[in-house]
């Protein structure tokens, strides 16, 4: 099986971030490396084709060339090097790709997103190859932060190609059953796994009781602005609102950080460091509105993985959430900043040992049912 991935190295990961201007995202490099866990664990050789998922060189990346090699401890795992320029860089991992998929001699392909270069260089090989591709997010909805008019043009030329290059595509992998109508699956196989989760359930220790903890991107169709509003309304001074992350509400967060104290803003942090205040928070959070298009198209990978800290996790009712997930979640009634407030003074009001005893079902639940090595067996009985 081969694998082609768009994931960092997580030893290297200060390193990344530290040439990184834009961040990076652990969302999807930790989907991806749990997945390939879950091969792992039922006991698949899988061969790594590997992207680096960084951006170009000046404005967002430092490094002008991110270089080719073999990784892994039997070298058996490749990165695609480039140098890292718009076009060029997509142009020079198309053709790395494609030749060594045709050197390849095992013929079963796993693509990890919609990623065009993986797609191309997959479009052009012959009938005898399986192509899988994973699908986590709609190209359509890449660009949900504030982008210029140049970038939306050339997004949707980009969206065009991934769209003829799906056509070559035998088998997919969907986050939400939604997904399949936009992406012209038709009559091809696919499957659907909200995500997954990885790990032991956590368990509930030093938790700050009045602690609400949202990481992931700050873009204002993710609610995060309503969440700054919401918190603000909390009038209590024992309170604390943490947040991680980056995106286009940045000075916005910054700002209400400077203003309450009661905020602490944090940036991008390490998977790690995150995994530490989950387990220090009362409360995670998500305020990501049930509204727009994308919504019905999406699973947050963070709800899986608040839910396997153990902790209360507090969130609006997503379309792209199945009906198994109501009795371990705690939604938010009303799109009002108020409406928020009141969910978040609920759960601070509300009995501990239930709320212990609800957030330690959830985590079981995810870590039984949706675990590595579970949802892996799914697809790979899915793909044979």
């Amino acid at each position: 099986m081969v694998f082609l991935s768009c994931l960092f190295d997580r030893s290297r990961e200060k390193e990344y971030l530290q040439n990184s201007r834009a961040g990076l995202s652990n969302a999807a490099n930790t989907f991806q490396w749990n997945l390939l866990e879950g091969f792992y664990k039922n006991g698949k050789d899988v061969k790594i084709i590997n992207a680096l998922p960084v951006g170009t060189f000046p404005k967002q990346y430092k490094k002008l060339f991110l270089n080719s090699g073999s990784w892994g401890e039997n070298g058996n795992n490749q990165e695609v090097g480039c140098i890292n320029l718009p076009f060029i860089k997509q142009h020079q991992r198309y053709l790395k790709t494609k030749k060594l998929l045709k050197n390849s001699k095992d013929k079963d392909i796993i693509i990890y997103s919609a990623y065009e270069p993986f797609l191309k260089a997959a479009f052009e090989l012959d009938k005898s190859y399986n192509i899988t591709v994973v699908i986590t997010d709609l190209p359509e909805f890449y660009d949900l932060g504030k982008t210029s008019k140049l970038k939306s043009i050339l997004r949707k030329i980009n969206n065009k190609r991934i769209e003829k290059y799906l056509t070559r595509v035998d088998k997919f992998v969907l986050l939400t059953e939604q997904m399949a109508e936009p992406l012209k699956v038709g009559n091809r196989p696919y499957t659907v796994v909200e995500g997954i989760a990885n790990g032991e359930p956590g368990m509930v220790s030093n938790a700050s009781s009045k602690s609400i903890l949202y990481t992931g991107t700050l873009h204002r169709q993710f609610g995060i602005l309503t969440l700054l509003k919401a918190f603000s309304l909390v009038d209590d001074p024992e309170a604390e609102l943490w947040i991680c992350g980056g995106g286009d509400s940045k000075a916005e967060v910054e700002a209400a950080a400077e203003k309450d104290s009661r905020i602490k803003f944090y940036g991008y942090v390490s998977k790690d460091a995150v995994a530490k205040l989950q387990q220090k928070a009362a409360v995670l959070i998500n305020p990501r509105p049930d509204e727009g298009e994308y919504t019905k198209y999406s699973f947050p990978s963070k709800t899986m993985e608040y839910m396997l800290s153990g902790k209360p996790v507090l969130m609006y009712k997503l379309s792209g959430i199945p009906a198994e997930y109501d009795p371990y979640l705690h939604y938010i009634e009303g799109n009002s900043a108020e409406d928020m407030k009141n969910a978040i003074c609920k759960l601070f009001e509300s009995d501990a040992a239930l709320l212990k005893t609800q957030s330690q079902a959830a985590a079981r639940f995810v870590a039984e049912n949706k675990s590595s090595a579970v949802q892996a067996k799914r697809i790979i009985d899915f793909i044979e």
